[in-house]
C-alpha cells in the first residue's frame, strides 16, 4: 500500500519520471507502470506459506550476518556438512529463499544525491559494445566523457581500451567542451593506476601521470568496487547502448561509427535532464564559461617505447612487426603507438608511420623501405616476403614474370631496377608508369625511369592572353623612333 501511495504521488502529483522512481525504490520499470495504472489500492497479500528452509532459518540467517557475500550453493553444502545431512532442497528454491533472508539482513546500500557547480566535474569511463565494422560483428571500446553539471557528453569507440584510446578520448572531449573542468573522476583502470594506496591515494602509471600533467587536468580516483560515485557516465553508457547500439547498427569502418556517434551526442543538447527541467544545451550554455582554459600547446596522444630495430630492418610492438628503411637495421628507435597508427623515430626523426595492428604476430612491411637493399641484392628479389602476400600489386608481378620469359638470368636484376622507383613515386603511380610502358612497347626500366619523369615533370602554367588583361595591365610594344634614320637618309641622297 505504502509503495502504492509513494508511486502515484511522486509520479501523478510531482511529475517525476518512471525510471527515476523506479531506481529509487528498487522496482522494475514496468511495476511502477502496472502500479500507476491501478486506481484502486492493492490487496492484501496472503498469508505466506511455510517454507521446508524454515526450520534451518538461524543457521542461515548466521551465515549471512558473518559473510554477507556468501553464496546459496555454500550455505546449502554448509547446512548438509553441519546441520542436517538428509537435506534435500532444490537449487532454486535455495537460492531463493537466501536471496531473500539477505535482503532482510543485509538491506542494499543507500546513496546521497549530489549536486554540482558549473565547470565543476565531470566524469569518463570505457565500456563495450558490439557493432558490425565492414560487415563483420566486433567489440568496440567506447570511450564516454560527461559533464557533470550539464550532462552534455561525448563518446567515441576504438578497437582497445588502452592508453592511446583514453588520451585521445580526453583530448578529442575537452576540446569539443572547449575548456576542462577543476575535477574529472575516473575508475582504477590499470591505464591509469598502478597501484591503489591508502584512502584516495593512487600510484598512477608514468604515461597516464605525463599525459594529465600536460592538460593540466586534476584527476580524482573512484573507491575500488563503486561504481556508484561516477553514476553519472555509467548512466550515459546504458542510455548510448539503448538508443544507438540496439539493435547492433552497422558502419563501413571506425571513422563512420565516430562520426554516427559524434552527430548522435550533438542531438542529445536537445534531450531534457534527467533531474532538471532543462534541456543539456540549456545548462551547458551556463557551463561553458565556467570552464577552465585549455593548455596552448596540448599533449601527444600516445605512448613511448623503445625498441631496437632488427637485422630484418623491423620493430616489434605488442607482438606484430613493422618497417623501417634498411639503412636503419640494428639502430635504437622510439616507437610513438597512437590510436590507430604507429610512428617510428630514429635520432629525432620519423622515418616509417604504419597504421596500428589490433591482432597478434602480424607484419607491416613497407617495400619501398627495402628497394635499396633489394637493388644490391637482387637475387633476394624472387622470394622476399616484403614482395609478397599482395604487399606490391600485381601488375608489377607480371612484369617480372615477362623479364623471366625474355631472360631468366638477369629478370631480378631489371625487375628490381624498376623496384627501386618506388622511392620516388607511390606505389600506385608506379604501376600506372608501367603499364604505360608495357602499352607503347618498352619494359627496358631506363625507358620506364624516363617515363616516371616525365610524368612528374611539373607542367608548365599557361601564359595569360594579353585581351584577358585590363588595360592598364597590358604590355604595350616600344614604338621605334626613325626620325633620324629618314634625316640620314635624305642627307645620303642630297650628297648623291
Amino acid at each position: 500500500m505504502k509503495v502504492w501511495e509513494s508511486i502515484r504521488l511522486r509520479c501523478r502529483r510531482d511529475g517525476e519520471k518512471i525510471k527515476s522512481v523506479a531506481r529509487d525504490l528498487g522496482l522494475a520499470p514496468n511495476t511502477v507502470r502496472k502500479y500507476l495504472r491501478q486506481d484502486t489500492p492493492p490487496k492484501a497479500r496472503m498469508q505466506r506459506r511455510p517454507k521446508l528452509l524454515d526450520r534451518y532459518q538461524s543457521h542461515v540467517d548466521e551465515l549471512l550476518r558473518s559473510t554477507p557475500r556468501i553464496t546459496a550453493a555454500r550455505v546449502g553444502s554448509y547446512l548438509r556438512q553441519n546441520v542436517d545431512a538428509d537435506l534435500q532442497v532444490g537449487e532454486r528454491a535455495l537460492r531463493v529463499y537466501v536471496a531473500d533472508r539477505r535482503a532482510i539482513l543485509v538491506p542494499k546500500e543507500a546513496f546521497i544525491r549530489a549536486t554540482y557547480a558549473p565547470g565543476d566535474q565531470s566524469q569518463f569511463d570505457f565500456s563495450p559494445m558490439s557493432v558490425y565494422l565492414g560487415g563483420v560483428l566486433a567489440v568496440v571500446e567506447l570511450f564516454v566523457l560527461r559533464l557533470s553539471y550539464s550532462g552534455r557528453f561525448m563518446a567515441r569507440a576504438s578497437m582497445r581500451c588502452d592508453q592511446p584510446a583514453l588520451f585521445a578520448g580526453l583530448l578529442v572531449g575537452f576540446t569539443s567542451f572547449g575548456g576542462l573542468t577543476r575535477t574529472a573522476l575516473f575508475d582504477n583502470a590499470s591505464t591509469a593506476v598502478t597501484r591503489v594506496l591508502r584512502g584516495r591515494n593512487r600510484a598512477e602509471n608514468e604515461a597516464f601521470a605525463a599525459f594529465r600533467g600536460g592538460l593540466a587536468l586534476h584527476v580524482l580516483f573512484t573507491a575500488p568496487a563503486k561504481g556508484n560515485e561516477k553514476g553519472g557516465v555509467e548512466g550515459v553508457h546504458g542510455y548510448i547502448e539503448d538508443n544507438f547500439f540496439r539493435p547492433i547498427p552497422s558502419f563501413a569502418d571506425l571513422d563512420e561509427l565516430n562520426a554516427s556517434l559524434a552527430r548522435f551526442c550533438d542531438a542529445s543538447l536537445e534531450r531534457e535532464h534527467s533531474t532538471y527541467r532543462e534541456t543539456i544545451g540549456e545548462r551547458f550554455a551556463r557551463e561553458q564559461p565556467a570552464l577552465l582554459p585549455l593548455p596552448t600547446v596540448l599533449p601527444r596522444a600516445c605512448v613511448t617505447r623503445y625498441a631496437r630495430i632488427n637485422k630484418f630492418a623491423e620493430v616489434c610492438f605488442e607482438s606484430n612487426s613493422y618497417s623501417v628503411p634498411t639503412k636503419f637495421a640494428h639502430r635504437h628507435a622510439v616507437i610513438e603507438a597512437y590510436e590507430n597508427r604507429l610512428r617510428i623515430v630514429v635520432d629525432d626523426e620519423a622515418v616509417a608511420e604504419h597504421p596500428r595492428s589490433f591482432g597478434a604476430n602480424e607484419r607491416f612491411l613497407d617495400p619501398s623501405h627495402y628497394v635499396a637493399l633489394l637493388a644490391h641484392k637482387h637475387r633476394a628479389a624472387e622470394s622476399a616476403l616484403v614482395l609478397s602476400e599482395g604487399r606490391i600489386p600485381a601488375e608489377l608481378h607480371r612484369l617480372f614474370d615477362r623479364y623471366r620469359q625474355t631472360d631468366s638470368t638477369s629478370a631480378t636484376k631489371r625487375w628490381t631496377q624498376v623496384l627501386t622507383l618506388l622511392a620516388q613515386a607511390p606505389v600506385d603511380e608506379l604501376v600506372q608508369v608501367v603499364t604505360h610502358a608495357l602499352a607503347r612497347g618498352t619494359d627496358d626500366p631506363a625507358a620506364i625511369a624516363l617515363l616516371l619523369r616525365q610524368h612528374r615533370a611539373p607542367a608548365q602554367a599557361p601564359g595569360i592572353a594579353q585581351h584577358l588583361l585590363p588595360e592598364s595591365a597590358r604590355l604595350a610594344a616600344p614604338m621605334p623612333d626613325l626620325t633620324a634614320y629618314a634625316t640620314a637618309h635624305l642627307q645620303e641622297g642630297a650628297g648623291a
